[in-house]
């Protein structure tokens, strides 16, 4: 199987707290949107780390290091101080942190909800 398109998501924390994103289409988008984990496609000749640097960069603004493996399509990374400062918001996208505890009145993706079902411990411990 080729999976040099595989996508996969990455867990973003910064003291005990998750980010999520959440955009929507335009200002006047009437639609219901899931906040979700910010999540990218590996090109060809990439790695999953990579990927997600990358993605991370173009969706937040901030440069990531240390992205460690969690499971399959599934990575985390620790935010700095630095990280946050420098963080950028597109138009019609929020950026914000949730407590453990939020995120279970949150509406969100499916992917979000599967890794942080299959993840709770990790999740937990922040």
């Amino acid at each position: 199987m080729d999976d040099s398109n595989s996508s996969s998501l990455i867990l973003l924390t910064y003291k005990g707290k998750v980010l999520l994103m959440h955009k929507q289409k335009s200002v006047i988008d009437e639609e219901i949107h899931p906040w979700c984990l910010i999540g990218g496609v590996r090109e060809k000749e990439e790695s999953f780390e990579e990927a997600l640097s990358r993605t991370v960069e173009e969706e937040a603004g901030i440069k990531i290091e240390n992205v460690e493996y969690v499971s399959e399509s599934c990575y985390h990374a620790q935010l700095t101080d630095d990280n946050v400062n420098k963080m950028q918001r597109s138009e019609n996208q929020l950026l914000d942190f949730f407590t453990p505890r939020e995120l279970n009145k949150l509406f969100l993706s499916e992917s979000t909800q599967n890794f942080i079902s299959k993840h709770q411990s990790l999740i937990s411990i922040l």
